[in-house]
């Protein structure tokens, strides 16, 4: 993973070893847990056993990946991959272009691929199961921290949700510092997000810890994804746990095609 870190207010945000809390280290889970109640949003650490094909896979990934949203809008493998409604398989606005695995669909089978992402099934699922454990684990401690039980816990594939794994795309047409996407907070548990550029900013509070119009801006920390707790755990949470406000921004650097991937835990539909 190469890092593009430009000068600025950089935000500072814990980092949290994910082979430790794999591990039940008490020190790294009472970090993970600070994290969540205060800023929401924390660096994941992934190198470790459990984790390491993640970053050998991901460059290929990410080539596939491009070769697929290069083919022509009305060719026959977008066409096919388009859904209406929930974010599943291939969509396209102005701003970016994406393709999302529904999480259950795949883990039982039933998920088909576009021709050009198939090759890769392989690292693709390695990936997903990645991250969910990741998730999975994170969700646990968190739940077990401020005592609440979630029927996600089980992690059932057989209950439908709207779980899901995705690609994303960004055309080279966006000046430095542009908005990409505006200010949000995310729906769902938990949000896992692999970059590796200075993409997301996040409110710069005053003195007083009230928001400003400033923004601070997200490093890349090599070895490690973004992970930031969701409106629905922080609603379940009665509000212990803090779902942060954020935004995308385009990176500092000549205008070029950017590459992300997120996990995107959500809650059971039953």
């Amino acid at each position: 993973m190469t890092t593009n870190n430009p000068p600025g207010k950089m935000a500072s945000l814990a980092t949290v070893s994910y082979e430790a809390i794999a591990n039940r280290d008490a020190g790294e889970i009472q970090k993970l847990v600070q994290a969540s109640q205060t800023v929401g949003m924390f660096f994941l650490d992934l190198r470790g056993p459990r984790t390491k094909a993640v970053f050998e896979d991901m460059p290929i990934l990410f080539k596939t990946g491009n070769k697929f949203f290069n083919l022509p809008p009305n060719s026959e493998e977008k066409t096919q991959s388009l859904r209406e409604g929930m974010e599943r398989g291939y969509h396209a606005t102005k701003a970016l272009e994406y393709y999302e695995i529904a999480r259950d669909e795949f883990q039982l089978g039933k998920w088909v691929f576009p021709a050009t992402l198939e090759p890769q099934k392989e690292r693709i699922t390695r990936t997903i199961r990645a991250f969910n454990d990741a998730a999975q684990i994170i969700l646990a401690e968190l739940c077990a921290a401020v005592n609440i039980d979630l029927p996600e816990l089980s992690d059932d594939p057989t209950v439908p949700s709207d779980t899901g794994f995705k690609l994303m795309f960004k055309p080279p047409i966006h000046d430095v510092g542009k908005v990409i996407v505006p200010w949000h907070t995310d729906f769902g548990l938990l949000t896992l997000l692999w970059y590796d550029e200075v993409t997301t900013q996040l409110p710069d509070p005053d003195e007083k810890g009230t928001r400003t119009e400033a923004w601070q801006t997200v490093p890349v920390v090599e070895g490690s994804i973004l992970v930031n707790v969701a409106d629905e755990l922080a609603a379940r949470s009665g509000g212990r746990l803090h779902s942060t406000v954020h935004r995308v921004v385009a990176p500092p650097g000549p205008k070029r095609v950017k590459n992300g991937l997120s996990y995107l835990l959500r809650p059971y539909k039953a």
